[in-house]
């Protein structure tokens, strides 16, 4: 069977049955001899790449961006059909790099792929949402270690984010402001959440964050997307982000996360009026229990005026090492 949504009935909350994604390999787990589809000379293991940086297929590769070989969505079919597009942006040649390793040239130039396949999806297909994501360690879900993030193209927005829209959106409705304005403002005038205020990028921990160090990247952006956000919003993303993460790990004994480009909706001009795109990071740093399960509360464990105090001391931006660091152990 092909990918399907699937809705709960007790909740209303809709689920992705995607049976093509147990075939995914792996080398979490250490060196089992599987040869990683991401690294140079395998590029035959994945599907054609759609894109190329350079360009000319003589040269040695800096990024690749391929349809994923075990979508979560299949291309196409009606209702419940689970349809969209699934691609992978392998960030790196290095099999060993991270994200906090790399240097400003290197992340501006991952940023300007996402935004450039963003851009081709919108064209070609018109989806209803488009998500951004990069998992980093197995209780993140990652499965290859090699750096890399996704595109998740949605022909259907999920309940869970039109309602992040629909708040946004009555928002502007009822205060003619945009709400991440608002929130901006209230952190600038609090102070105690924000991690890092300048270089064109807003960075805190927000007042009820779902968990623990849970951080938020809002660059001086009027767009509502990655597919629409300007030059120097990237640039001011690509100094800061791989800072962050640095200092996230410092504090956290680099834990797992999970990073996410929060947008609006895919096709509407309008949504740059109520919705500004940003960034979140997500640390696994707790895990879910029952009381979760039961309500759908979240429960943070820390205090965000307490820990953005702790990652703001340990920002050193400008001292990052090379993309192509040491190995570092597997995850």
């Amino acid at each position: 069977m092909g990918a399907e949504y699937r809705i709960d009935a007790e909740t209303g909350e809709w689920r992705i049955v995607a049976p093509d994604r147990a075939g995914r390999p792996s080398d979490i787990a250490g060196d089992d001899g599987t040869q990683c589809p991401f690294d140079p000379g395998n590029e035959h293991l994945t599907r054609p790449e759609v894109l190329r940086v350079p360009a000319d297929p003589a040269r040695p590769w800096r990024r690749r961006v391929v349809p994923n070989r075990y979508p979560v969505l299949d291309g196409h079919g009606g209702w419940p059909a689970a349809t969209g597009l699934h691609e992978v942006v392998i960030e790196s040649p290095e099999h060993d790099g991270d994200l906090r390793d790399a240097t400003e040239a290197d992340a501006l130039e991952v940023f300007q792929v996402l935004r450039e396949r963003c851009r081709a999806i919108v064209r070609e297909r018109g989806p209803a949402a488009i998500v951004v994501f990069r998992n980093h360690g197995a209780a993140a879900g990652t499965s290859l270690r090699h750096p890399h993030s996704q595109i998740i193209a949605l022909d259907q927005a999920p309940p869970g984010l039109a309602e992040r829209w629909r708040r946004a959106r009555q928002f502007h409705e009822r205060t003619g402001r945009r709400l991440h304005d608002d929130q901006a403002a209230r952190e600038r005038a609090e102070r105690v959440r924000v991690v890092h205020d300048g270089d064109g990028v807003l960075v805190y921990q927000p007042r009820a964050g779902a968990v623990s160090h849970e951080t938020v990247l809002l660059p001086d952006d009027d767009a509502a997307g990655l597919a629409d956000a300007s030059d120097a919003a990237l640039k001011s993303l690509a100094a800061t982000l791989p800072a962050v993460a640095s200092a996230l790990a410092a504090v956290r004994d680099d834990p797992a996360y999970n990073l996410v480009v929060h947008a609006g909706p895919a096709t509407d001009p309008g949504a740059r009026r109520w919705y500004r795109w940003h960034i979140g990071l997500y640390p696994r740093v707790s895990r879910r229990a029952g009381l979760e399960i039961a309500t759908g509360l979240g429960v943070n464990p820390t205090v965000p005026e307490e820990t953005a105090p702790a990652l703001r001391a340990a920002l050193r931006p400008g001292t990052r090492a090379p993309w192509s660091s040491a190995p570092r152990a597997p995850r």
